[in-house]
């Protein structure tokens, strides 16, 4: 069995550092579903951990093929993901993926708007990055992604 070792730094984020909240291991099947996608939701808290990188958020994005895939819309999960989502990584990825709905600043009030939190729902729950890569923006280094699942390994020397 294979599995996917994920990182879960104190600030929530996904990460290699020594400040580690979890080690989660998930077993991976040996077929991952067609429906297994990156959201933006995954990539506005994935980093780039590469020895010696000081900033390695936000990741950019390089798009090969994108997916839109309809999700429940939970008003009250959007409203607690809103003030944990850096704002301006994710209507940046939005765009990046074909979708320059959102806003380039948002505030809280914004929330109170159907049409606002329809296009955040959309931006951060139904696009999928299918196929591309993860760009970290201070090495340039490309993480590739493939069905829908991120490549972050780290190579011997970026430990």
């Amino acid at each position: 069995m294979t599995y996917l070792r994920t990182h879960i730094h104190r600030s929530g984020r996904f990460s290699g550092n020594e400040e580690l909240k979890t080690l989660v291991k998930l077993p991976l099947p040996r077929d991952v579903p067609s429906n297994f996608q990156m959201r933006l939701l995954t990539h506005n808290m994935l980093s780039s951990n590469i020895k010696g990188v000081a900033n390695g958020f936000p990741l950019k994005i390089e798009v090969v093929k994108v997916v839109e895939k309809e999700v429940d819309f939970n008003i009250d999960f959007l409203k607690n993901m809103f003030h944990k989502v850096e704002w301006k990584a994710l209507a940046e990825a939005s765009t990046t993926m074909g979708y320059p709905e959102l806003p380039e600043n948002a505030d809280a009030s914004m929330l109170d708007s159907d049409d606002f939190l329809h296009k955040f729902h959309h931006a951060l729950l139904e696009l999928h990055l299918e196929e591309g890569a993860l760009v970290c923006p201070e090495t340039g280094r490309k993480f590739p992604v493939q069905k829908g699942i991120p490549n972050m390994l780290l190579h011997e020397d970026e430990v």
